[in-house]
């Protein structure tokens, strides 16, 4: 009889059979949660870009873990960008609470995004000329500034762009948006209207196309230049939209201020908002709203 053996299979026995208890009362996080809340961090790619550039050309979730900051020195050439350059659709990126800071130029963006699907959520941006900026091909809200003519022959696809839950200080206009059904809540935003853009008065927001959601935003604009009229919300387009529970602030004087400006817009519902500009509501003769 081999006793030694046996002895040592029967500890081998009793050690499992205390191990296995403990392992089965582990927590067990099974691979498709793991993967639910999983993203691809943002980085710049220095070899590829002098000044920071995250680029995304395929769909996904994507996330920061660290602040970017662009810095111009005054009367330096080549100043003008985006921090985050989308070129594809059904993409998310979620800031997890970082910020992205421009300084000493106006001419350079936070994000600039084409495509359809775009969610950008969760963060800060600061400084810069444009906060965000998101179209489709043949829908870019550039086209809507409010100096320009109105087309009436725009077909506007289906963007369902979101833009949520974001911070903007010091910027001159924080969000641009074209195309269809498209939502912007729940965002702080405090813009800086100290010059005319180039298409005309300046803006906090821009929305370019109908059935977009405005909900829950809280505005503060400051620094209108004098004599000019400067918008919250400048909408054309817009048949169908909803603009609610938004609330205008005006730090300073509110000369030339207007919380919603309508262009091209019918059927407009405008509804439980606090609005604190000279003007409240402006239409052009091709506009309507419901409240």
């Amino acid at each position: 009889m081999n006793l030694p053996h046996s002895i040592s299979a029967v500890a081998a026995s009793l050690a499992l059979a205390i191990v296995l208890p403990a392992i089965a009362q582990q927590p067990v996080r099974s691979t498709a949660q793991a993967a639910a809340g999983a993203c691809e961090v943002l980085h710049w790619d220095r070899a590829g870009f002098d000044k920071p550039t995250l680029s995304i050309t395929r769909p996904g979730k994507y996330c920061l873990d660290q602040d970017y900051e662009f810095a111009c020195a005054p009367l330096a050439h080549g100043c003008m960008g985006h921090l985050i350059d989308i070129g594809a659709s059904n993409v998310d990126v979620d800031f997890r609470g970082h910020t992205l800071r421009v300084s000493g130029t106006r001419s350079f963006s936070g994000v600039l995004g084409n495509g359809r699907n775009i969610r950008i959520h969760h963060g800060r941006i600061e400084g810069a000329g444009k906060g965000i900026v998101l179209s489709d091909k043949g829908n870019s809200p550039v086209g809507a500034y409010p100096a320009l003519p109105v087309s009436t022959t725009d077909v506007f696809t289906a963007t369902g762009f979101v833009v949520e839950h974001m911070q903007f200080s010091d910027v001159r206009t924080a969000i641009m948006v074209g195309g269809s059904g498209n939502q912007i809540r729940d965002n702080r935003i405090d813009a800086t209207l100290d010059n005319t853009a180039p298409g005309g008065p300046p803006f906090a927001l821009l929305s370019y196309g109908p059935a977009a959601r405005i909900e829950r935003n809280t505005f503060r604009l400051s620094d209108l230049t004098p004599g000019w009229k400067g918008y919250a919300m400048y909408l054309r387009s817009a048949n169908g939209t909803l603009v609610a529970n938004n609330t205008v602030q005006v730090g300073g004087a509110r000369t030339g201020t207007i919380g919603v400006g309508l262009s091209s817009s019918t059927d407009v519902v405008l509804e439980s908002n606090e609005i604190d500009t000279e003007t409240a509501t402006e239409l052009d003769e091709r506009s309507s709203v419901r409240q």
